[in-house]
């Protein structure tokens, strides 16, 4: 038989029994068709078929099981163990030629299939890289400085995914306000990530020509802060119809006035703040009806403010904490986290984001949540 194959062109390697088998594959790493008659001494050829079907075995092998037996019993044990064809002994060498061009058909498949398997694997492992680089870039446009004059900010971001659409931030507009805002871009993954990074840049820009916060004066103090209205305006109008994929976004902008407790804000339909009114032991919801970002040229915000007292706290967060579930399907929802607020209200404040997040975690009992989480607390200290 081997003379007969090698007349057809096949390269072949003989073994004596089941083990010199093995010992011939390990020396022979390029084989990967085995024809093995059944009766062997050693190692017969239904069990060297399971060692070389076994996950242990380092490669893929086509194993076509030879025997004088042709019932069917003796069949379905060849095919049990693992065997890809069965052929007897006194098949002729054209027949058996035929089945082995099959079988090598069916090697060269499988050998594209891993082939491809190993540049998707690649693929992913250079995409994962990337999306591990993006996500620390992110990390770091989160803000850096946490002290203010009488102001004390703290925030917990844990995206969903590797890079999520949610976004927080503070500047330091002047000696006397700061800005603090949270934007939700819809959707996950790099779209929403690179709208979202987009948006941070826009309202970052706190210098020169191209600030989105500050407005040029030809007199002193040279500059004039923009209400919390006109910023998200200016945001919406600049995002509609950029993106293909029509993102849009929620967003809640306020600048305090560190000196005397004033908070101006405005909303593009994004949940409402939360107000933890220190001295008085309760919490209020501070909210509008308005529009979300990117999506409507007519859409109108307006600036409004509330008066804060010393101690007083307010909470800005995204929607992924309110629409957690638990196993029930129950929703912590808005009026929950009012609540949790109200009781963590004697947690120092460097501490009070990530216990609310991690209660709300023990809530739903998962540790990974289905969408971004974002929380940003100021306290303001009085002057």
């Amino acid at each position: 038989m081997s003379q007969m194959l090698s007349s057809r062109g096949y390269q072949v390697v003989t073994a004596k029994h089941g083990l010199d088998a093995l010992s011939q594959l390990e020396s022979h790493p390029n084989i990967q068709l085995v024809l093995s008659d059944w009766m062997m001494p050693e190692l017969n050829g239904i069990d060297l078929c399971y060692r070389l079907k076994s996950p242990e075995f380092g490669r893929y092998i086509f194993f076509v099981l030879l025997s004088g037996r042709d019932d069917k019993k003796s069949i379905v044990e060849g095919i049990n163990a693992g065997a890809n064809d069965f052929v007897a002994k006194d098949t002729n060498i054209d027949e058996l030629d035929a089945r082995l061009k099959a079988g090598f058909r069916t090697l060269e498949l499988h050998n594209e299939l891993v082939a491809k398997n190993i540049e998707l694997d690649r693929a992913y492992a250079t995409i994962k890289q990337d999306l591990e680089s993006a996500s620390e870039l992110i990390q770091r446009m989160l803000p850096n400085q946490t002290s203010f004059k009488g102001t004390e900010i703290n925030y917990t971001h844990i995206p969903s995914a590797q890079i999520g659409g949610d976004m927080l931030g503070c500047l330091q507009l002047d000696e006397e306000h700061i800005a603090i805002y949270l934007f939700d871009v819809a959707g996950h993954g790099v779209a929403s990530a690179l709208m979202s990074f987009s948006i941070q840049q826009s309202i970052s820009s706190n210098s020169g020509t191209t600030s989105n916060v500050k407005r040029k004066k030809e007199t002193d103090p040279f500059y004039s802060l923009i209400e919390p209205s006109e910023v998200i305006s200016h945001l919406n109008q600049s995002y509609i119809g950029q993106d293909q994929n029509n993102l849009y976004f929620t967003m809640v902008y306020a600048v305090l006035n560190t000196k005397n407790g004033i908070l101006t804000y405005a909303f593009a339909g994004h949940p409402p703040m939360i107000w933890l009114k220190k001295s008085q032991n309760c919490s209020e919801f501070i909210e509008q009806d308005s529009f979300v970002a990117g999506m409507f040229d007519f859409a109108e915000y307006k600036t409004e403010q509330v008066q804060l007292m010393p101690g007083d706290r307010v909470f800005l967060y995204s929607d992924g904490i309110t629409e957690a579930e638990d196993r029930y399907k129950n929703q912590f929802a808005e009026a929950g986290l009012k609540q949790l607020v109200l009781a963590q209200s004697n947690t120092p404040r460097d501490q009070q984001t990530d216990s609310i997040v991690s209660t709300v975690s023990a809530w739903a009992g998962t540790t990974q949540f289905d969408d971004d989480i974002s929380l940003l607390a100021l306290e303001w200290q009085g002057e």
